[in-house]
């Protein structure tokens, strides 16, 4: 062999082995990508296993929210029926003329003894506490203090509740009898102002406990429980 040969050989040689080299080195480099992908695959998988953990852990939240939130209302609903509860015995007088405090409960024992036309130790038996009360409405419409009496029995209370229907109470002039509502009760009220007004004088209405109305229209009867139902109902029968 000439030495030229030998010099080609060991050039070849030495190719050969930078080929062998880039190749070992090449196949590194795809075992690293390769690795790396698997890596990048498995933290992936784990991401979305975690988001998927993350979204139910969620959703239980929001269940639980929302049956906390059911319990809360339904405290609420139970709180205010007890209230009324506790009120079903009272009506409130408003209109009454200025007594001195001390008069009050024989002033207004005497106009119920006349009013329904019972003898006086009935009356004085049947009414449990008569005291005047400060209410905004009556000082914006500048009439004296309502004044508020216990009955006994619910059934007192009713009878003269509804001969007010058909007979006014007065003194000097026109008394209005209220039954007595818990405030959170005439909060619940004041959302519902919107569809009174659109119901307008024409249409009598009763409200439901602890919110809501019913009522009658277009020959249906109509029970509104929420202000969601209500906004539904404006939209359907509102021409704005």
């Amino acid at each position: 062999m000439t030495p030229k040969q030998e010099d080609l050989q060991k050039a070849l040689q030495e190719i050969n082995k930078s080929i062998k080299e880039f190749k070992d080195e090449l196949k590194n480099v795809k075992d690293e990508l390769k690795k790396e992908q698997q890596d990048l695959r498995k933290d992936v998988q784990q991401a979305m296993a975690k988001i998927e953990n993350l979204t139910e852990e969620t959703g239980k939240l929001k269940e639980k929210d929302k049956i906390q939130d059911q319990k809360i209302k339904y405290l609420e609903s139970a709180s205010m029926m007890v209230e009324l509860k506790n009120t079903e015995k009272f009506l409130r007088f408003r209109g009454i003329p200025e007594q001195e405090e001390e008069k009050i409960q024989e002033v207004m024992i005497n106009q119920l003894i006349t009013y329904l036309g019972v003898d006086d130790l009935d009356m004085e038996s049947k009414t449990d506490l008569i005291y005047t009360v400060n209410s905004p409405i009556a000082t914006k419409q500048k009439l004296p203090s309502d004044v508020v009496v216990q009955f006994v029995t619910k059934k007192m209370r009713d009878m003269v509740l509804f001969k007010s229907y058909n007979k006014d109470f007065e003194i000097d002039n026109k008394i209005i009898i209220l039954k007595e509502i818990p405030r959170k009760i005439l909060r619940k009220r004041k959302k519902y102002k919107e569809l009174v007004e659109f119901l307008g004088n024409d249409t009598r209405f009763r409200w439901e406990y602890p919110e809501g109305l019913s009522f009658s229209y277009n020959g249906k009867r109509v029970k509104i429980l929420s202000v969601r139902q209500m906004e539904q109902f404006l939209q359907e029968n509102k021409t704005y």
